[in-house]
Protein backbone atom coordinates (compact mmCIF):
# COMPACT_ATOMS: atom_id res chain seq x y z
CA UNK A 1 0.00 0.00 0.00
CA UNK A 2 1.08 3.72 -1.06
CA UNK A 3 0.59 6.66 0.75
CA UNK A 4 0.57 10.45 0.20
CA UNK A 5 1.43 12.31 3.26
CA UNK A 6 2.50 16.54 4.20
CA UNK A 7 3.43 18.10 7.33
CA UNK A 8 2.06 21.33 8.96
CA UNK A 9 3.92 23.11 11.46
CA UNK A 10 3.37 26.80 12.91
CA UNK A 11 4.32 28.77 15.84
CA UNK A 12 0.81 30.80 15.30
CA UNK A 13 0.81 33.79 17.87
CA UNK A 14 3.17 32.65 19.68
CA UNK A 15 7.32 33.65 19.89
CA UNK A 16 8.31 29.73 20.60
CA UNK A 17 6.24 26.62 18.87
CA UNK A 18 6.19 24.14 21.58
CA UNK A 19 4.66 21.46 19.07
CA UNK A 20 7.37 18.82 18.00
CA UNK A 21 6.17 16.65 14.70
CA UNK A 22 8.04 13.62 13.30
CA UNK A 23 7.08 12.10 9.90
CA UNK A 24 9.10 8.83 8.49
CA UNK A 25 7.95 6.58 5.65
CA UNK A 26 10.58 3.23 4.79
CA UNK A 27 10.31 0.32 2.94
CA UNK A 28 10.12 -3.11 4.68
CA UNK A 29 9.68 -6.49 2.90
CA UNK A 30 8.30 -4.51 -0.12
CA UNK A 31 5.90 -2.70 2.09
CA UNK A 32 5.23 1.26 2.93
CA UNK A 33 5.59 1.52 6.22
CA UNK A 34 5.17 4.69 7.99
CA UNK A 35 5.63 6.69 11.65
CA UNK A 36 4.03 9.88 12.61
CA UNK A 37 4.16 11.38 15.93
CA UNK A 38 2.32 15.23 17.22
CA UNK A 39 3.62 16.74 20.38
CA UNK A 40 2.40 19.53 21.94
CA UNK A 41 4.51 20.97 24.93
CA UNK A 42 2.30 22.04 28.29
CA UNK A 43 1.69 25.48 28.56
CA UNK A 44 2.71 27.34 31.35
CA UNK A 45 5.29 25.00 32.53
CA UNK A 46 8.86 25.05 31.76
CA UNK A 47 10.66 24.55 28.18
CA UNK A 48 7.77 23.04 26.26
CA UNK A 49 9.63 23.06 23.44
CA UNK A 50 12.41 21.05 24.96
CA UNK A 51 9.57 18.66 26.51
CA UNK A 52 7.86 18.01 23.22
CA UNK A 53 11.02 17.75 20.81
CA UNK A 54 13.13 15.14 23.38
CA UNK A 55 9.88 12.55 23.08
CA UNK A 56 9.60 13.40 19.18
CA UNK A 57 13.15 12.63 18.99
CA UNK A 58 13.71 9.77 21.20
CA UNK A 59 10.50 8.25 19.80
CA UNK A 60 11.72 8.39 16.14
CA UNK A 61 14.92 7.03 17.38
CA UNK A 62 12.99 4.05 18.77
CA UNK A 63 11.44 3.68 15.29
CA UNK A 64 14.95 3.64 13.79
CA UNK A 65 16.29 1.79 16.16
CA UNK A 66 13.81 -0.76 17.73
CA UNK A 67 10.39 -0.70 15.72
CA UNK A 68 11.99 -1.30 12.27
CA UNK A 69 13.89 -4.26 13.34
CA UNK A 70 10.75 -5.88 14.93
CA UNK A 71 9.10 -5.57 12.09
CA UNK A 72 11.68 -7.07 9.72
CA UNK A 73 11.51 -9.88 12.42
CA UNK A 74 7.92 -9.64 12.16
CA UNK A 75 6.78 -9.29 15.46
CA UNK A 76 2.90 -8.75 16.28
CA UNK A 77 1.03 -5.96 16.64
CA UNK A 78 0.67 -6.55 20.46
CA UNK A 79 4.72 -6.59 20.82
CA UNK A 80 5.25 -3.62 19.23
CA UNK A 81 2.34 -2.03 20.84
CA UNK A 82 4.74 -3.21 24.27
CA UNK A 83 7.63 -1.70 22.86
CA UNK A 84 6.68 1.34 21.75
CA UNK A 85 5.31 1.63 25.81
CA UNK A 86 8.84 0.86 27.34
CA UNK A 87 10.27 3.75 25.56
CA UNK A 88 7.65 6.41 26.20
CA UNK A 89 8.42 5.12 29.62
CA UNK A 90 12.13 5.51 29.33
CA UNK A 91 11.46 8.98 28.01
CA UNK A 92 9.03 10.07 31.20
CA UNK A 93 11.90 8.93 33.43
CA UNK A 94 14.60 10.82 31.24
CA UNK A 95 12.36 13.54 31.77
CA UNK A 96 12.23 13.26 35.33
CA UNK A 97 15.85 13.20 35.90
CA UNK A 98 16.17 16.59 33.72
CA UNK A 99 13.58 17.80 35.17
CA UNK A 100 14.74 17.06 39.29
CA UNK A 101 18.22 18.54 38.93
CA UNK A 102 16.36 21.94 37.63
CA UNK A 103 13.87 22.21 40.16
CA UNK A 104 10.81 22.14 37.52
CA UNK A 105 8.28 20.39 35.88
CA UNK A 106 7.72 19.84 32.44
CA UNK A 107 5.66 17.86 29.88
CA UNK A 108 4.41 16.82 26.77
CA UNK A 109 1.10 15.12 24.98
CA UNK A 110 1.89 12.83 22.55
CA UNK A 111 -0.14 10.63 19.20
CA UNK A 112 1.83 8.72 17.88
CA UNK A 113 1.38 6.29 14.64
CA UNK A 114 3.12 3.32 13.17
CA UNK A 115 1.46 2.19 10.27
CA UNK A 116 2.24 -0.49 7.84
CA UNK A 117 -0.07 -1.58 5.41
CA UNK A 118 -3.65 -1.03 5.94
CA UNK A 119 -2.98 -2.38 10.01
CA UNK A 120 -1.82 0.52 12.59
CA UNK A 121 -0.83 1.02 16.06
CA UNK A 122 -1.94 3.89 18.05
CA UNK A 123 0.50 5.27 21.07
CA UNK A 124 -1.74 8.45 22.85
CA UNK A 125 -1.42 10.26 26.07
CA UNK A 126 -2.97 14.40 26.25
CA UNK A 127 -4.81 16.23 24.01
CA UNK A 128 -3.51 15.90 20.97
CA UNK A 129 -5.68 13.51 18.59
CA UNK A 130 -6.07 11.64 15.06
CA UNK A 131 -9.14 11.35 12.95
CA UNK A 132 -9.79 8.47 10.50
CA UNK A 133 -11.71 10.47 7.52
CA UNK A 134 -13.17 7.50 5.24
CA UNK A 135 -15.53 6.69 2.02
CA UNK A 136 -18.79 5.03 3.13
CA UNK A 137 -21.81 3.77 1.57
CA UNK A 138 -23.82 7.25 3.14
CA UNK A 139 -20.78 9.58 2.24
CA UNK A 140 -17.75 10.54 3.23
CA UNK A 141 -17.37 9.59 7.38
CA UNK A 142 -15.09 10.32 9.63
CA UNK A 143 -13.90 8.83 13.16
CA UNK A 144 -11.85 10.06 15.97
CA UNK A 145 -9.12 6.90 17.28
CA UNK A 146 -8.21 9.21 20.57
CA UNK A 147 -9.60 9.99 23.96
CA UNK A 148 -8.94 13.69 25.44
CA UNK A 149 -6.99 12.67 28.52
CA UNK A 150 -8.28 15.84 30.20
CA UNK A 151 -11.26 17.19 32.89
CA UNK A 152 -13.60 19.50 31.79
CA UNK A 153 -11.75 19.64 28.59
CA UNK A 154 -9.01 22.21 29.76
CA UNK A 155 -6.83 19.91 32.79
CA UNK A 156 -4.47 17.45 31.29
CA UNK A 157 -4.77 14.51 33.47
CA UNK A 158 -1.98 12.36 31.51
CA UNK A 159 1.19 13.43 29.70
CA UNK A 160 4.60 12.15 28.83
CA UNK A 161 6.76 14.34 31.21
CA UNK A 162 8.11 14.98 35.07
CA UNK A 163 5.23 13.34 36.43
CA UNK A 164 3.86 10.03 38.17
CA UNK A 165 3.85 7.96 35.38
CA UNK A 166 0.63 7.07 33.22
CA UNK A 167 0.09 4.46 30.62
CA UNK A 168 -0.69 5.95 27.18
CA UNK A 169 -3.61 4.40 25.22
CA UNK A 170 -2.47 1.48 23.03
CA UNK A 171 -5.02 0.81 19.90
CA UNK A 172 -4.68 -1.34 17.14
CA UNK A 173 -6.40 -1.01 14.27
CA UNK A 174 -7.33 -1.37 10.53
CA UNK A 175 -7.84 1.38 7.90
CA UNK A 176 -9.50 1.06 4.06
CA UNK A 177 -7.61 1.83 0.54
CA UNK A 178 -7.97 5.66 0.35
CA UNK A 179 -8.86 6.48 3.98
CA UNK A 180 -7.51 10.18 5.36
CA UNK A 181 -5.48 9.84 8.64
CA UNK A 182 -4.90 13.11 10.32
CA UNK A 183 -2.56 13.30 13.67
CA UNK A 184 -3.06 17.06 15.03
CA UNK A 185 -2.34 19.61 18.34
CA UNK A 186 -4.88 20.89 20.54
CA UNK A 187 -3.94 24.36 18.39
CA UNK A 188 -4.99 23.23 14.98
CA UNK A 189 -8.64 22.18 15.85
CA UNK A 190 -9.80 24.15 18.77
CA UNK A 191 -11.48 26.94 16.87
CA UNK A 192 -12.76 24.29 13.83
CA UNK A 193 -15.52 21.91 13.67
CA UNK A 194 -15.25 18.67 12.77
CA UNK A 195 -17.41 18.87 10.45
CA UNK A 196 -15.28 21.51 8.27
CA UNK A 197 -12.03 18.97 8.70
CA UNK A 198 -14.01 16.29 7.03
CA UNK A 199 -15.21 18.69 4.17
CA UNK A 200 -11.36 20.15 3.58
CA UNK A 201 -9.98 16.48 3.37
CA UNK A 202 -12.10 15.22 2.00
CA UNK A 203 -10.66 11.98 0.78
CA UNK A 204 -11.20 12.52 -2.98
CA UNK A 205 -10.01 15.84 -3.01
CA UNK A 206 -6.24 15.00 -1.75
CA UNK A 207 -4.62 13.57 -5.00
CA UNK A 208 -1.27 15.26 -4.42
CA UNK A 209 0.64 15.96 -1.45
CA UNK A 210 0.95 19.84 -2.85
CA UNK A 211 -3.05 19.68 -2.56
CA UNK A 212 -2.76 18.35 0.81
CA UNK A 213 -0.23 20.86 1.81
CA UNK A 214 -2.90 23.67 0.74
CA UNK A 215 -6.25 22.24 2.48
CA UNK A 216 -3.57 22.08 5.86
CA UNK A 217 -2.74 25.92 5.64
CA UNK A 218 -6.62 26.91 4.79
CA UNK A 219 -7.56 25.35 8.06
CA UNK A 220 -4.66 26.72 9.75
CA UNK A 221 -5.72 30.03 8.29
CA UNK A 222 -9.15 29.28 9.30
CA UNK A 223 -8.63 28.79 12.82
CA UNK A 224 -6.15 32.03 12.63
CA UNK A 225 -9.02 33.97 11.58
CA UNK A 226 -11.60 32.36 14.42
CA UNK A 227 -8.88 33.34 17.30
CA UNK A 228 -6.42 30.83 17.89
CA UNK A 229 -3.52 32.02 19.27
CA UNK A 230 -1.74 28.32 20.31
CA UNK A 231 0.79 26.60 17.92
CA UNK A 232 -0.84 24.66 15.27
CA UNK A 233 0.65 21.73 13.73
CA UNK A 234 -0.93 18.09 11.98
CA UNK A 235 0.59 15.86 10.15
CA UNK A 236 -2.17 14.15 7.83
CA UNK A 237 -1.57 10.92 5.52
CA UNK A 238 -3.83 9.22 2.62
CA UNK A 239 -4.09 5.96 1.18
CA UNK A 240 -3.72 5.62 -2.62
Amino acid sequence: MHFLSEVYWDKGAGDVNQDSVSLQEVGICREKVVFALVCDGIGGLAQGETASGFVAERMTEWFYTEGIPMLRKKRGRKKLGRAGLRALYGCNGEMNAYAGQRGMKFGTTVTMLLLQGKQYILWHSGDTRMYRIFAGLRGVGMKRLTTDHTVDNRTLVRCIGSFPWKEPDVRFGRIGGKDVLLLCSDGFRNRITEEKIKEALHPSFLVSREQMGMRLRELAGYVKRHGETDNISAVVLKGC
